[in-house]
């Protein structure tokens, strides 16, 4: 990248209109691009493949000034320099299948969240329910009424019989 930005900086400095740089990768032609776009001038690749390079056109609004080009640069260094590296995150994962996982996909007949633990006290909605006098064992609604003490149970269905059929 250090040689393509000095011959951007020639370019800038210079009387040339256009600017042929050589066949580079995708990345860097982007970070050229980038660049171009920063001082104001048209870019385009050209070629196929591993012929593929960007080229560089001089227009009216085009400036040039050394400090904001070496910014300019440094900023385009680091900012591509992060993204080369590889994330931590997705070190060990494997491409998805594009099914889910056995034990995250329930079987037909199966309680939906049967397994799952009590909503602890930092929930917001059961805190918001407790400020409104609710208590683990009372019902929901008011103090007459006798709403149910569990919770409505779902169940998978996964086969394409009607709801009245086992």
């Amino acid at each position: 990248m250090s040689q393509v930005a000095d011959e951007v900086k020639t370019f800038l400095a210079g009387s040339q209109e256009t600017l042929n740089l050589p066949p580079m990768d995708k990345r860097t032609r982007k970070m050229v691009h980038e660049l171009a776009n920063k001082f104001d001038i048209k870019s385009k690749s050209i070629g196929a493949g591993e012929q593929r390079r960007p080229v560089l056109y001089r227009t009216k609004r085009t400036t040039y000034k050394e400090a904001a080009f070496e910014q300019a640069v440094m900023r385009l260094k680091r900012q591509y320099s992060r993204s080369s590296q590889p994330s931590k995150q997705g070190q060990n994962r494997q491409k998805a299948s594009g099914r889910g996982d056995a034990g995250t996909s329930y079987r037909d007949g199966e309680v939906i969240g049967a397994s799952a633990p009590e909503l602890g006290s930092e929930n917001r909605g059961r805190t918001m329910l407790e400020k409104m006098g609710w208590s683990t064992g009372t019902p929901l609604g008011a103090s007459d009424n006798q709403g149910i003490l569990q919770p409505v149970s779902q169940t998978m269905k996964r086969t394409r019989a009607g709801l009245g059929q086992e």
